[in-house]
């Protein structure tokens, strides 16, 4: 993937993903419309290739790993926000099963995008993947000021933590990627914890008011607990991505740093 097929696919994908969004709630399908059009943008300027450049094509091995990590993350997921909700003073309903079926499909066009196919490119630049994975993970904190701080009607700047949060939570998921070159691992952490909060209805515990996305995100990702796990996980994809064998996926690993490549 390279030249100009590869940054048009990346524009492509970037124009699909903001539309679920704009529909307002209850959009769960839009999600799925928006997969299987990527999922026809790519054939249509990558050809054949084109889920190797989604990093779609897994190995078969790891296909099971991918599901069985993905409901490690949920269900751990799930255990710490209770305990996150009570300590932030906040109260969450139960999500319905639609809505958690359309943020499985949010996080895997957003891998897509932010690793399969930014990484991608980038990598054919840039010979550190180390360089690659804090850099971009800077560019998904800052993309999320951004849409809260400017183009969401509550604007709402999110807090140094929350931010931080993000940051590391980009470099685990970046690193996965960079590891396997595909964007399962990636996928099961991202999905796995998405789908355990942002379809929930969240009140404010003293109020009782419904809080939208941008407060859940502050007062959520703004947590000491959800920071030093984000950091945890964040350290050990850094471990992993440096212990990958060099031999992994052939001549289409980018070169790195150190002893990752």
């Amino acid at each position: 993937m390279a030249g100009w097929t590869g940054w048009t696919a990346l524009f492509a994908v970037a124009a699909l993903l903001p539309w679920p969004l704009l529909l307002g709630p209850d959009n769960w399908w839009a999600f799925v419309l928006v997969s299987a059009a990527i999922a026809a943008v790519l054939r249509l300027l990558l050809g054949q290739e084109w889920t190797a450049c989604a990093g779609i094509k897994l190995p078969p091995a790891h296909i099971l790993i991918v599901v069985a990590a993905f409901v490690m993350v949920a269900t751990g997921s799930r255990m710490l926000l209770s305990v996150v909700y009570e300590a932030a003073g906040l109260k969450a309903a139960a999500p319905r099963i639609a809505q958690q079926s359309g943020f499985l499909f949010q996080a895997f066009n957003e891998e897509i995008l932010w690793r399969a196919l930014l990484i991608g490119l980038i990598v054919q630049y840039v010979r550190s993947a180390h360089l690659v994975s804090f850099a971009l993970a800077f560019l998904f904190s800052a993309a999320h000021l951004l849409l809260y701080r400017y183009s969401n009607p509550m604007h709402l700047a999110l807090s140094i933590t929350a931010l931080a949060t993000l940051f590391m939570a980009g470099v685990a998921m970046n690193n996965l990627y960079l590891a396997f070159r595909h964007i399962g691992f990636s996928w099961a952490l991202h999905a796995g914890w998405n789908v355990m909060w942002l379809p929930v209805p969240i009140y404010d515990a003293a109020t009782n008011e419904r809080l939208r996305e941008p407060q859940i995100f502050d007062r959520v990702m703004g947590s000491p607990a959800i920071f030093a796990i984000a950091c945890v996980t964040a350290a050990l994809s850094l471990v992993l991505l440096v212990r990958r064998p060099r031999t992994f996926a052939g001549r289409d690993r980018a070169p790195t740093s150190g002893g990752a490549r």
